[in-house]
């Protein structure tokens, strides 16, 4: 039986797309390196530690063996710009609705201590937020779930998560005994989809 909604907020809760100009291809051809090299280092500086602006750029750099130029400064300094995108009134209302249903709800988040996410009033609704930089994984690592599992007393097969991107939100999850939907549209049809939150209803 489902007890906790666990949902992803970049591309899921707010909808705002990445910016092609500052994505991992668009680092990985600035900084001249292995795309799978670039993704990994990033993911350990940026998603899985915290620090200042300054102390993670030069982290990434050192393990990456490469030089701290302007230029990269900058790539940083605008990918976490701050962004005007919110959760809909739509969403709000459909999470409002789970949580009076009983269901604990929670947000699960790879991002970065720099990322400033405006969740206005969903603060107020949800029971506990999980960004990697604070577990120390993401959503691709056992351990994330584990924790999560721990302190919130609950089994595996208790969560139900829903997010945007195929593996971690999906697949991973859903590798470690957890439910998933995965928010968008899939070409496989043995991948439940949702286009819509209130969807999730029919999975309870």
């Amino acid at each position: 039986m489902i007890k906790v909604i666990s949902l992803d907020i970049g591309g899921t809760l707010i909808k705002g797309s990445e910016d092609a100009k500052y994505n991992l291809k668009a680092l990985t051809s600035l900084v001249n390196k292995d795309y799978d090299l670039v993704r990994n280092v990033f993911k350990d500086v940026f998603q899985k530690t915290k620090g200042t602006e300054k102390e993670l750029i030069h982290s990434f750099c050192e393990k990456l063996e490469i030089p701290e130029t302007e230029t990269l400064r900058e790539f940083f300094k605008n990918k976490y710009a701050s962004k005007n995108d919110k959760v809909s009134n739509h969403d709000l209302e459909v999470i409002k609705d789970l949580k009076n249903k009983g269901y604990k709800i929670i947000l699960f988040s790879n991002t970065s201590s720099l990322q400033e996410q405006d969740l206005g009033d969903l603060y107020n609704l949800v029971d506990h937020i999980y960004y990697s930089y604070e577990l120390g994984y993401t959503k691709s690592d056992k351990e994330s779930y584990q924790i999560i599992e721990k302190e919130l007393n609950c089994q595996p097969e208790e969560f139900l998560h829903i997010g945007d991107t195929l593996k971690s939100d999906y697949l991973k999850p859903k590798s470690y005994g957890w439910n998933a939907l995965y928010f968008g549209e899939s070409d496989d049809k043995d991948v439940i989809s949702i286009q819509d939150l209130a969807e999730i209803n029919k999975y309870l």
